[in-house]
């Protein structure tokens, strides 16, 4: 992560909101697959899914996840999830 995100990071706090930038669901993706052994295929196609459905958000097109829900930090104007979301999207995999 370079010194602007981590700044614009911190500038916007989501942990506190309970939200997580893309970046951090990648990253909570990663750890909780790697648990499961022998999955790496998997683990590859859930995030490559999951890149899929939030370039479309960030381009305005139709999200084709309909249960991973987002918003939009309103001053940064990133796409931000819900913690639960994202753990209620997994689960349903």
């Amino acid at each position: 992560m370079g010194i602007r995100s981590a700044l614009k990071k911190e500038l916007m706090n989501p942990d506190a909101l309970g939200l997580m930038t893309a970046d951090d669901v990648r990253s909570y993706l990663q750890k909780n697959l790697n648990r499961v052994k022998d999955k790496s295929a998997q683990q590859f196609n859930i995030i490559a899914r999951f890149n899929a459905h939030h370039h479309k958000v960030q381009s305005g097109l139709p999200a084709q996840e309909a249960t991973l829900v987002y918003e939009r930090h309103r001053l940064f104007k990133e796409v931000l999830y819900p913690k639960a979301a994202v753990q209620k999207w997994l689960a349903q995999l």
